[in-house]
């Protein structure tokens, strides 16, 4: 009965190989909680900032992020239920987004970019909203997410606390951010002047939490960067191996020293070189010996392995990171660009809608409170349906528009879908394609045009 027991409660080896131990892990790095991020993230950041400014492959893949997830703009459609406020909602929305940017360099739209392209870069964006001081309309201020002060950390009296420069009250929700002045490197960032405290509510801040208790974002250059770095080592030998291969490099064996070539004496130097297609013979004792270049051993595969790794990683095809479609059938390309779309969606929806345009949309329907386009009694009373909307992300190019088209007409005709939810995925509100459409048939029928019918 002893024994049974102790065979019982003895203690087995690890069942799980990636909990062992053992040469093979000797090495190997551990992420336990998000402190870790929080205290790696600004070096990443700085090293993808580098890796996307100056390597193609890096230039390239944040183009293609900011460009498919944000495009020419993720635009809103009110769902207030009366048509004639929704109209005016859009027509003076639409007339903001030119003063959106409190610097003036951009539209709300290209600020949705640049959000994007923060995330990618540093993993998070960092926005202030003020107020235009001529309409009060709020506009949005893009900083360096490094201006959030990551020295900024303690404990506050009140049981709340400040965690790399966010602060948080004694339930732990978000009241206040400390804003640097300047940027890291920036004229001002050397003079020593206090962060300052901005509430929440005047602060958009952007990024994917990826674990839980995260506060701050870590680039999504993040698994790239050492392949990417060990990739540009191998591309610069590789080089130096064609530069090598390319010039003409030989040791003479002479006994009596006499030179085979002919060449400008210099010194103890003889400058000399072969004429392509040049004979020579020459004299009887000499040889000249030319070393064999190395060989690549198999780089360019490794190469291409590299890159689909470094893709993979960013969530981007492999043709969107090199340029490279001579490997691409369309069954292949359409479902690379199925999965792409699909993550790019998640960050639509997930962080650019719900961190930022919405926030701003309420702010925008509030001004206009302020500047009695809406009665405040009736945003009192109509406040859920005024602030309600619907955010169209830009229309996905199409990768075979025939068969698309039929797709989409067949699950029209069998009830599997609406008119509504094929017009918003191609970027388009139904009312305004119907109302174009009216338009367009009104005028045909004013000049006497008559409309072919189709099949």
């Amino acid at each position: 009965m002893i024994a049974a027991l102790s065979r019982l409660f003895r203690r087995s080896a690890p069942a799980l190989d990636a909990a062992g131990g053992g040469r093979r892990w000797r090495d190997s790095g551990v992420i336990s909680n998000a402190a870790t991020v929080h205290a790696l993230a600004s070096t990443v950041a700085a090293r993808a900032q580098h890796y996307a400014l100056n390597n193609p492959t890096g230039v390239r893949m944040l183009e293609s992020l900011a460009t498919n997830v944000a495009g020419d703009g993720i635009k809103p459609r009110s769902e207030h239920e009366d048509e004639a406020t929704r109209r005016m909602l859009h027509r003076r929305f639409k007339a903001w987004t030119d003063e959106a940017d409190a610097d003036g360099r951009t539209d709300f739209y290209g600020l949705q970019q640049l959000a994007v392209r923060d995330l990618a870069t540093f993993g998070e964006a960092l926005f202030l909203i003020l107020g235009n001081p001529e309409t009060g309309a709020p506009q949005l201020r893009r900083l360096h997410p490094e201006q959030l002060d990551r020295s900024r950390t303690q404990s506050l009296a009140n049981g709340g606390a400040i965690h790399q420069g966010a602060e948080f009250d004694a339930s732990g929700r978000i009241a206040a951010y400390w804003i640097r002045r300047a940027a890291p490197g920036d004229a001002l960032a050397g003079i020593p002047l206090a962060p300052v405290r901005m509430p929440a509510g005047g602060v958009i801040h952007l990024f994917r939490q990826l674990i839980p208790g995260q506060i701050r974002g870590l680039s999504w250059f993040a698994p790239v960067l050492v392949p990417a770095r060990e990739l540009d080592s191998l591309t610069d030998a590789m080089l130096v191996r064609a530069r090598v291969a390319a010039l003409h490099a030989g040791f003479i064996t002479d006994p009596d020293g006499t030179p085979p070539y002919d060449g400008e004496q210099a010194d103890a130097t003889l400058q000399a070189g072969l004429e392509p297609g040049a004979l020579i013979n020459l004299p009887i004792g000499k040889h000249i010996e030319f070393p064999d270049a190395p060989d690549q051993g198999g780089a360019g595969p490794l190469m291409d392995t590299t890159l689909r790794m470094i893709a993979a990683g960013m969530g981007v095809t492999y043709e969107q990171a090199t340029g490279d479609y001579s490997h691409t059938n369309y069954s292949s390309a359409r479902a690379a660009l199925m999965e792409f779309r699909r993550f790019c969606q998640s960050i639509q929806h997930h962080t650019l809608v719900f961190g930022l345009c919405r926030p701003v949309w309420r702010g925008f329907v509030r001004a206009q409170v302020l500047t009695g386009a809406i009665p405040a009694a009736r945003y009192q009373s109509d406040r859920s349906a005024l602030e309600a909307a619907k955010w169209l992300p830009p229309a996905w190019p199409w990768v075979d528009p025939q068969n698309d088209a039929k797709a989409a007409e067949i699950a029209l005709a069998n009830r599997l879908r609406s008119r509504s939810e094929i017009i918003a995925e191609r970027g388009y509100d139904a009312e305004d394609v119907d109302a174009e459409i009216a338009a367009d048939a009104a005028r045909l029928k004013t000049l006497g045009v008559e409309q072919e019918a189709t099949q």
